[in-house]
């Protein structure tokens, strides 16, 4: 080898020994960088008529495994789609508390019957009334809060959408800026391999937001579509989406939009997939449940008070039903209103054959026709049955009418004797008139007697039947269809409110254990990754040792052959 090669070859180690003294200084003061991964220098032989003649670094960067990339991006995507269940679902069932707690409804619906039971034994108890009162509104209460809570997470769930788009976007334009770096390179540089590293970082953290497919083209672009639409191309497209703000069991949602079209349905994954769940699915199964359990309450006890009245009668009942007057009636039998006096006797009998009334202006127009009693339907569309006289009170007794596809009783029909009201968990309440004035509360039912004439006992002070049939519903089996995770089952209203604290309490233990599956599958991927690419200062820093030494021996050789040439150049002199 000539003297002029071999200063050529140390000269061309020292650079590369330069440069990977450099590369694995930076890999020592990325140590700590998320996401970044070990940069190594590549070198190749320089040939020269068939000889090497040093060597040259011919790229710097760093070779990862794409399918372990693409799987950490697939379990970030499960763990952020299990995490957003867990904390909502706890708070959930925090507040529907456990089967046995003094304020869970099952106990609520028990204390109910107890006090039914009392007053099934003083039915003219005042004091007896109440309690079943206080009772009734304890479970309406219970029933408003445990849905207020389901819908208050819900609207949070909403909200945490719309944050979470605003994530989404902002890590589209990351991973877009990124791109537009990256055009045209292949990653061989320092600086391009670590803009791919910050890159992947980006699509990791995407893809806990949401779950993404992408791939990179030969000009170094990334690509990433959300479902079938793309979303990071030559451009950004990003998402939108606006949170509703107050939230009922009736809300209905925006979509969540790319140029104003539709992906809500495109959305499988990562957290932004989990809210959507939790919000339209999870959620609302936990409101059907309560709903159920109020509707199957209301129907049970009022089906009950309404083949009842109170003792006196009262002097006006409004129902809880809307009509108009116009409405199509279809009834069969017949159904007795009664004005009584003061003592429950009677001071007018109006027996109404039901097969004579088609519309709900001939049921008023025969009522009106009486001489003590009227009929009103309001503007609001209640219907008001009332005395025209101060003094005396209103009675229905049902005797053997059918009306509609229920064959309910006229009471039942228009719920004019409802001791709930309401159409579901969120709005059940207990009738107001009877709230202020316990004295309206049914127990017994009116004489049904054929021969019943003015100036007999309607109903006495004392009558008990109906508080009795009141307190069996409670001890009855009622049949409840599916709703959220409960199969159709037929059991008591206590034993069903059990099942639904059960099955909340499941679900948020559920949630749990997931979510920290999904966090732990993800965090040990994360770790083999970064003991498989990332920086091990150890092994860098004998690497730098290394990478001295040789630059110290090119060093060397170049000093020598300096030395050579100095000398034959005085020779020549």
């Amino acid at each position: 080898m000539s003297i002029r090669a071999a200063q050529s070859a140390a000269f061309s180690a020292l650079q590369s020994s330069q440069t990977g003294i450099a590369v694995s200084s930076n890999n020592i003061a990325n140590a700590s960088v998320e996401g970044y991964t070990t940069k190594s220098t590549s070198l190749a032989s320089n040939i020269s008529g068939g000889s090497a003649v040093g060597v040259s670094v011919t790229s710097v960067g760093s070779s990862v495994d794409s399918y372990l990339i693409k799987a950490i991006n697939e379990a970030a995507s499960e763990s952020g789609y299990a995490s957003v269940f867990a904390d909502p679902l706890e708070i959930v069932s925090s507040n529907f508390g456990s089967v046995g707690d003094d304020d869970a409804i099952s106990t609520l619906i028990t204390d109910l019957e107890t006090s039914i039971a009392s007053l099934a034994v003083s039915a003219d108890s005042q004091s007896a009334k109440s309690l079943v009162l206080t009772d009734a509104e304890q479970i309406a209460s219970e029933l408003n809060s445990l849905s207020a809570s389901v819908q208050d997470q819900r609207a949070s769930a909403d909200q945490s959408i719309e944050d979470t788009v605003d994530q989404i976007n902002s890590l589209l334009n990351e991973i877009q800026s990124y791109n537009e770096q990256l055009t045209g390179t292949d990653g061989t540089t320092l600086a391009s391999s670590e803009i791919e590293d910050a890159r992947a970082v980006a699509i990791q953290e995407l893809s806990e937001l949401v779950d993404v497919s992408y791939y990179t083209n030969s000009s170094n672009q990334t690509q990433i579509y959300i479902g079938g639409t793309l979303v990071v191309g030559s451009q950004v497209q990003e998402l939108e989406y606006n949170a509703v703000g107050t939230v009922n069991a009736d809300t209905v949602f925006g979509e969540i939009t790319v140029n104003g079209n539709s992906i809500t349905d495109d959305v499988s994954g990562g957290a932004l997939g989990g809210l959507i769940e939790l919000r339209d699915e999870t959620l609302p199964a936990i409101q059907d449940e309560l709903d159920a359990l109020a509707v199957a309450l209301m129907d049970s006890v009022n089906a009950v008070t309404n083949l009842g009245t109170s003792y006196p009668g009262p002097n006006e009942l409004t129902s809880s039903e809307t009509t108009a007057l116009t409405d199509s009636f279809s009834g069969t039998g017949t159904v007795r209103l009664v004005a009584t006096d003061e003592d429950g006797n009677a001071v007018e009998i109006l027996d109404i054959d039901l097969t004579t009334v088609t519309t709900v202006q001939d049921l008023v127009d025969q009522i009106n026709g009486s001489t003590n009693m009227s009929a009103t339907v309001n503007a609001d569309g209640t219907l008001t049955i009332a005395s025209t006289d101060d003094d005396y009170g209103v009675s229905i007794i049902n005797m053997d009418a059918e009306i509609g596809a229920d064959a309910q009783g006229l009471s039942d029909y228009f719920g004019l004797n409802d001791m709930f009201t309401g159409t579901g968990a969120d709005d059940i309440s207990v009738n107001s008139a009877w709230l202020a004035d316990s004295s309206l509360v049914p127990t017994g039912s009116g004489s049904d007697d054929a021969t019943l004439a003015v100036g007999d006992s309607v109903i006495s002070s004392g009558s008990s039947d109906v508080a009795e049939a009141l307190a069996n519903v409670f001890d009855t089996n009622v049949s409840f269809d599916a709703a959220g995770n409960l199969g159709s089952t037929k059991t008591t209203l206590s034993d069903y409110a059990s099942e639904i604290l059960s099955d909340v309490a499941q679900q948020a233990s559920t949630a749990e254990t997931k979510a920290s599956v999904a966090s732990t599958a993800f965090s040990d991927l994360v770790e083999s990754f970064s003991n498989q690419y990332g920086v091990n200062t150890d092994e860098e820093a004998l690497t730098l040792a290394n990478l001295e030494s040789a630059y110290e021996a090119a060093a060397a050789v170049l000093e020598i052959t300096q030395s050579l040439m100095d000398t034959l150049l005085e020779a020549v002199r």
